[in-house]
């Protein structure tokens, strides 16, 4: 594991390019991300999900969550967009909303059936963390996202945690020191009947009403 510490809120020069290489590789990085560890991998890359998800001890309902650099690149994760999730989409993002989607036919089979198999659908946003954000950005491809514990058992705030748990397993770990929880993404599906609120976070339920009621 490649560690680099983060100091005073931004991470040192080339700590960017440097993760988004070992993604573009297959490999794991592990960063900062909304007052949580995160771990990502090129979701495209069938070896590097089956990794991640080794890596974690994931849980087979474990939800799923896809960064995308920009809407351009939606349909790469997701199939079936429903006109009230373009809008929230276009309106909201980047922002900490999750929308459901069905997989899109582009990913790899294997990767498709072990990221719906809690719920069917695959969780995408556009993430408004600016080093989510850029790392997303540099890769160009939409990343698996998600959090740095194992199996159940919390430690994703704790750098400690994070070496202990994923030494040998991640290659990359941006280290900003201890973190603080932070309000988790609002969790939307979009269908025929409407916006169903899967779980509220830091988008108001209100906001996302008005913006789905504006939809003809």
């Amino acid at each position: 594991m490649d560690i680099v510490r983060m100091e005073s809120g931004e991470p040192p020069a080339g700590a960017v390019q440097e993760a988004a290489k070992i993604l573009e590789r297959g490999g794991l990085v592990c960063l900062p991300c909304n007052g949580t560890y995160r771990l990502f991998a090129d979701v495209t890359d069938k070896d590097a999900v089956m990794r991640l998800l080794q890596s974690k001890r994931r849980v087979k309902k474990a939800p799923s969550l896809v960064f995308i650099d920009s809407i351009k690149k939606l349909h790469l994760v997701a199939e079936d967009v429903h006109p009230v999730a373009l809008a929230l989409s276009k309106e909201l993002w980047p922002a900490p909303l999750t929308i459901r989607f069905a997989a899109s036919r582009k990913l790899p089979r294997a990767v498709a059936k072990e990221l719906t198999k809690a719920n069917g659908k695959v969780g995408v946003r556009i993430p408004e963390h600016p080093l989510a954000h850029r790392v997303t950005e540099e890769v160009g491809t939409p990343l698996l996202v998600s959090s740095a514990n194992r199996g159940r058992k919390s430690g994703e705030t704790s750098p400690a945690q994070i070496r202990q748990n994923f030494l040998g397993r991640v290659d990359f770990f941006l280290d900003a020191g201890d973190l603080s929880p932070v309000p988790g993404s609002t969790v939307i599906d979009v269908g025929k009947k409407g916006v169903d609120v899967i779980r509220s976070g830091a988008v108001p339920t209100e906001t996302i009403e008005a913006i789905a009621a504006g939809v003809s």
